[in-house]
């Protein structure tokens, strides 16, 4: 359940970095070094779905189902109070909807993929983790962000039943905008192999224009 009661902040886990040089840029910090490792991407040879990959909009709305689970079961699990206390997706949204118009979002309007988005919120959660008592504020692409971690008790796991899961929250703020972004760090993971942001009826959606808007280095030029 995502009703969570008590949330703890995560301790000192890896200061060294900090320590020596406060001031790097982060972008430049090795994935290897932050535990980080690229998705490979997979193509299901029946529906022809790239998991961690570029999709055509017109396949993802023809889909019966995505890693192995049905549309249906995935829409049922999504629902609030199924899987989670308040859903993945709104009591009445469509999966395969969602997931297209995020597909167009991304790929056409702000012309990145769903793996580049996923990947900047991945490094930021994973740097996040080295802070002190879980905050900092670094510098990445030439800008200053403050980060803030947040380990909960229970766990979420993936509603597509890939072994993914995660109890953290992030908050990356934009020093200089103030524009901030709140995040379950299995958002990201999820962003990665399926272009899912969750639905526009959930408190956990994390919209692509937010992304681009607090990780300004993102904009069009």
């Amino acid at each position: 359940m995502r009703i969570v009661m008590v949330a703890l902040l995560v301790g000192i886990l890896n200061l060294s970095v900090f320590a020596k040089d406060p001031d790097i840029d982060w972008k430049d910090y090795p994935l290897k070094d932050l535990g980080l490792e690229p998705f490979k991407p997979v193509k299901d040879a029946k529906t022809g779905f790239v998991e961690g990959g570029k999709n055509a909009t017109d396949l993802i709305r023809k889909l019966p189902s995505i890693h192995g689970r049905s549309i249906t079961a995935l829409e049922k699990d999504m629902r609030p109070g199924e899987a989670s206390s308040k859903g993945f997706l709104g009591k009445d949204e469509n999966l395969l909807d969602i997931l297209a118009s995020d597909n167009d979002l991304v790929l056409e309007e702000l012309g990145h993929t769903h793996q580049e988005l996923a990947r900047h919120l991945l490094i930021l959660a994973a740097i996040a983790e080295k802070g002190v008592k879980g905050e900092s504020e670094i510098t990445y692409h030439g800008r200053r962000l403050k980060l803030k971690l947040i380990a909960f008790r229970s766990v979420v796991l993936s509603p597509f039943e890939d072994g993914t899961k995660t109890n953290k929250e992030v908050t990356v703020t934009n020093v200089k905008s103030g524009k901030t972004l709140k995040y379950s760090v299995l958002v990201p993971v999820m962003v990665e192999r399926y272009g899912f942001y969750e639905g526009k009826g959930t408190p956990y959606r994390v919209d692509p224009n937010q992304i681009v808007e607090v990780l300004e280095f993102l904009a069009k030029k």
